[in-house]
């Protein structure tokens, strides 16, 4: 990814408050002489002590993504934050064009598979208490009767863990303008009313 260094954020935190709340992801796998794959997916970071660095999800067994990582574990995971279109007309140094303001992540891993019944089920239930946590009545985690039975929830899923080991991060938030032109974008989101360009307008507000 091309990254200049204006644009590479150096807390770490702030990258992972981004993959939490951005955790439908693009997963990327890599098949022995084939192309790359890629399927879209929600994820969260682990809950478990010890495993910080380790993102949980699931997929259908049908999909064939999961055979990749059977033979060949390397994985690529892109997260993709609010972004928005800028306006040269909020700057008031002089002539200029149009550009995008955005925050993404690239996470490269490896995944492991986990086809146990009982840690499946733990991770399912990881994922559902985390995405209803925010609901008004957060719906409690049971298992479906016709998924209560081992062999057919390990027949229907496949669940992983994808183990981050390198992470690039892009947070491009006008820290290449001068202060007076970064106000002018900081105030000239403030008119929109969209949440992509509320989320772009917090992040330069705590960024710059």
């Amino acid at each position: 990814m091309y990254l200049p260094k204006n644009f590479s954020p150096e807390d770490e935190s702030k990258v992972r408050s981004l993959i939490e709340q951005n955790g439908f992801i693009t997963l990327l796998s890599f098949p022995k002489n084939e192309e790359s794959y890629i399927n879209h997916l929600p994820v969260i970071f682990s809950s478990k002590l010890g495993e910080e660095k380790i993102l949980i999800g699931h997929m259908a067994k049908q999909n064939l993504q999961w055979r990749h990582f059977a033979e060949n574990p390397k994985a690529t995971i892109i997260v993709q934050g609010p972004h928005t279109y800028i306006t040269p007309s909020w700057y008031t140094s002089g002539r200029d064009v149009p550009t995008w303001n955005y925050a993404v992540a690239h996470l490269y891993g490896k995944i492991e598979l986990v086809e146990s019944f009982n840690e499946q089920v733990e991770i399912l239930r990881q994922l559902t208490d985390y995405y209803e946590k925010s609901q008004v009545n957060p719906w409690r985690f049971e298992l479906p009767e016709d998924l209560a039975k081992e062999s057919t929830l390990t027949s229907a899923i496949i669940s992983f863990r994808f183990v981050i080991e390198r992470t690039e991060a892009k947070f491009k938030l006008s820290q290449n303008r001068n202060p007076i032109d970064q106000n002018g974008v900081i105030e000239g989101l403030n008119e929109r009313k969209d949440d992509m360009s509320r989320r772009i307008q917090e992040m330069m507000k705590k960024t710059l």
